[in-house]
């Protein structure tokens, strides 16, 4: 794999392993070869006076206290950073910039001779940019956060606009997001999801229970959360009752009418590592996001999850979906989702020759591909001369860069 030599990426997302998202899967690759040090949340927006959020607090703050980790099975070093969660206030940014840095200075000794490669999901992140003063930074957008509900808007509001003037490059995951990232005449990369075929097209035998279920099945794996069209997935439920619907996922709406139907089976959480054996039980995989202006940036890893278990994919329409054209049901509207639902379904049981013409497509996008194309812009980053000069709160000065 080519990319840069004697490198050690810091990398700030949400908690590793506890939902993986696309920079986790790629530095996941990236480790292989390069040594990188995983930086926790450090939280999207302030807690709440909940008891979720407090117990999430105190929990955050213990960890803190303890030393780095490595996963087991391997993987980046994982450190919980000491941080203030509210960083849409200037001091308490540069505090949080001083106490992260001071916490990885240890840790970054041993890689003295390497080029320093900051990459943040997190636009709070920006402090620790201006404190590191790393040798390139890269703002790895995913999502319109400001629009997600798990999201503070303001914090996003005033830390963004600061990132993007910061980093020396963005790197957005959906193409809708390419125009509203873009500052100052520089273009963001556009880097779309990846999977990891063989994790899915290996996996042990399904639960007794849902090897049992009825066919077909269709089946949603995600967390069922506010961008979710619950009232959609009941419609599928009551219009083909003697199909089986299966959610797999975190419940964070209330979704007690929905389960009450008799063919609708949730499963709840489960993790990343037991996913293929639990999903592969599905015949048709569904993308059931509300019809909204957030949705359109959404470029969900589960479709190219659902393709390598080879299993047909309705969705509702996302721009990113045209990529994928060949190979997804897209429909617009609750009627027109299941009469495309409905077409599928009436081709069960579906042939071998297709699923696997599905697994071997998603295969070809795997996050080995986008880990090398994600290299080789970090080696491009450390080979350009660092003309610019930070000012304390992210301002940027003498840069005017577009990268394609």
């Amino acid at each position: 794999m080519m990319g840069p030599s004697r490198c050690l990426f810091i990398a700030a997302g949400p908690d590793w392993g506890r939902h993986p998202c696309s920079l986790s899967h790629i530095m996941d690759v990236v480790v292989r070869e390069h040594p990188v040090i995983w930086i926790n949340s450090m939280a999207q927006r302030a807690p709440r006076l909940s008891r979720q959020d407090l117990a999430r607090a105190v929990h955050k703050a213990m960890a803190s206290i303890r030393s780095s980790r490595r996963p087991e099975g391997g993987g980046p070093l994982v450190i919980h950073p000491r941080a203030v969660p509210y960083h849409k206030y200037a001091p308490v940014r540069s505090v949080n910039g001083w106490l992260i840095t001071r916490q990885l200075k240890p840790l970054m000794a041993r890689f003295a001779d390497h080029k320093i490669v900051l990459v943040a999901t997190n636009p709070a992140a920006v402090a620790l940019a201006n404190g590191l003063r790393p040798d390139a930074t890269v703002y790895f957008c995913m999502d319109d956060y400001a629009r997600m509900q798990d999201s503070d808007a303001r914090l996003i509001e005033v830390c963004e606009p600061l990132m993007l003037s910061r980093a020396d490059a963005t790197v957005v995951t959906a193409r809708t997001l390419v125009e509203s990232k873009t500052r100052h005449g520089r273009t963001p990369i556009y880097l779309p999801q990846g999977v990891d075929a063989p994790h899915f097209q290996k996996r042990a035998a399904p639960p007794p229970a849902l090897a049992a279920l009825p066919r077909p099945i269709v089946g949603f794996q995600g967390i069922v959360g506010a961008r979710v069209d619950v009232g959609l997935l009941e419609k599928i439920a009551r219009a083909f009752p003697r199909a089986s619907l299966v959610l797999v996922g975190k419940e964070e709406v209330d979704i007690t009418s929905l389960k009450r139907l008799p063919n609708v089976h949730a499963l709840g959480p489960v993790p990343y590592a037991d996913l293929p054996s639990v999903i592969q039980v599905f015949d048709v995989g569904l993308v059931a996001y509300r019809n909204d202006a957030h949705v359109a940036s959404v470029n969900p890893l589960k479709l190219l999850e659902y393709l390598a278990l080879g299993q047909e994919v309705v969705s509702v329409y996302l721009p990113e979906l045209v990529a994928h054209g060949d190979y997804v049901h897209w429909a617009r509207g609750h009627e027109d989702y299941l009469a495309v639902l409905g077409r599928v379904l009436a081709r069960y049981p579906f042939d071998a020759a297709g699923k696997a013409r599905r697994a071997a497509y998603a295969a070809s996008h795997s996050w080995e591909v986008r880990a090398e194309s994600f290299l080789a812009l970090c080696a491009d980053l450390l080979s350009m001369p660092h003309s610019a000069t930070p000012t304390l709160d992210g301002a940027v000065r003498g840069r005017q860069r577009t990268l394609v």
